[in-house]
C-alpha cells in the first residue's frame, strides 16, 4: 500500500490552484496524487491552456495521477432530463481530461434523496445515469470509483447501498472507493470491507469527529486507521490491484472542508503523514 495525496487541501487553506498545489505535493515527497476535480481542477475550472500545462507539470515533478475526483454538477436521483444530459456532458469532459492526463480512474457518488422524488425512482435514475458513464469510460479505458458518503440523505452512504449499486450498474469499470474516515462514520470494520472483494480500486485517508465529517489532521480523529490497515494488509489487498492494471492500492490523504481555517496545511500533512508511518510502517509514500 502507498500513500497519496488530494490537491484540495490547498484550495480549502489557501485558493490556490491545481498546478500551484501539485508543486506543494512534489516538495512533500509523494508520488501518487488526486486531482480534485470539485474544488480546483474540474472542467468548469480550468482554461485550455492549463488543461494542456497539466501533464508536463505532474511529468516535471514526478507526480503519477492515480485519481480525479469529479462530480456532477447536478443532484442525479432529482436531476430534470436538461440537467441529465447537462450532468452527463459534463463528465464525458472529465473522462476526456483524465484520459489526456494519464489518469485511469474518476471517482463520483450516486446523489441524494430528494423530498418530491420516490426513492424508487431515484435510485433508478441514478443507476441509469451511472450506467452512461461507464459506457462512455470505457471507451477511455477509464475506471468509474464509487464513494459513499456517511449520511443518511446520499443514496449510497455504506457497505451495503455500496454493494447494491454495483450488482446494479452491473458494468466492467464500476469499481469502489474506500474511504476509511466514511466507513468509521458508518460503524463499518474490516469484515465489512471484506464484502467489497476486489471491487475496491482505490482508497483515501480522513479522520472526523464521531459524528461529523470534518477532515481533520489523520490521527487526531476517532478513526481506527491503525486497524484499518491491517485489515486491508490481512485481506491481502495489493494482490486486487491486478484487476485494475496496478501494483498496489494508493490511499490518498483527504484534508480540510469548505470554511475551515487551515494556517499551515504542511504541517496538517506532515502531521498525518507521522501518524500513518507510526501506526503502519509498511505503508509507504
Amino acid at each position: 500500500m502507498k500513500i497519496g495525496m488530494m490537491t484540495g487541501l490547498w484550495y480549502v487553506a489557501e485558493g490556490l490552484g491545481v498546478l500551484d498545489s501539485l508543486e506543494r505535493i512534489a516538495a512533500l515527497n509523494f508520488r501518487y496524487v488526486d486531482l480534485h476535480g470539485v474544488f480546483h481542477a474540474g472542467p468548469a475550472h480550468l482554461s485550455e491552456k492549463e488543461r494542456a500545462a497539466l501533464k508536463p507539470r505532474l511529468n516535471e515533478l514526478g507526480l503519477t495521477p492515480r485519481n480525479y475526483v469529479l462530480h456532477p454538477p447536478h443532484n442525479i436521483p432529482s436531476a430534470t432530463p436538461a440537467e441529465l444530459e447537462s450532468s452527463c456532458a459534463y463528465l464525458k469532459e472529465g473522462i476526456d481530461l483524465a484520459y489526456e492526463w494519464g489518469v485511469s480512474q474518476l471517482m463520483l457518488n450516486a446523489g441524494k434523496w430528494a423530498f418530491e422524488v420516490l426513492r424508487t425512482e431515484a435510485w433508478t435514475q441514478s443507476v441509469t445515469f451511472i450506467q452512461r458513464v461507464c459506457d462512455y469510460a470505457a471507451t477511455r479505458n477509464v475506471f468509474i470509483a464509487q464513494e459513499a458518503e456517511p449520511y443518511v440523505w446520499f443514496l449510497v452512504n455504506d457497505i451495503p447501498s455500496t454493494l447494491h449499486m454495483l450488482v446494479d450498474v452491473n458494468r466492467p469499470n464500476f469499481a469502489t472507493l474506500l474511504d476509511l474516515g466514511h466507513s468509521a462514520l458508518s460503524r463499518e470494520g474490516i469484515e465489512d470491507f471484506r464484502r467489497l472483494g476486489s471491487s475496491i480500486i482505490h482508497a483515501h485517508f480522513s479522520d472526523h469527529e464521531p459524528f461529523l465529517h470534518t477532515n481533520q489532521v489523520i490521527g487526531s480523529g476517532f478513526v481506527p486507521t491503525e486497524d484499518y490497515l491491517a485489515g486491508l494488509k490481512r485481506l491481502g489487498i495489493d494482490d486486487q490491484m491486478v484487476r485494475f492494471g496496478y501494483e498496489e492500492l494508493v490511499i490518498s490523504i483527504e484534508l480540510g472542508v469548505p470554511g475551515d481555517r487551515i494556517d499551515d496545511p504542511d504541517q496538517w500533512v506532515k502531521q498525518s503523514l507521522a501518524h500513518i508511518q507510526a501506526c503502519a510502517p509498511y505503508v509507504t509514500q
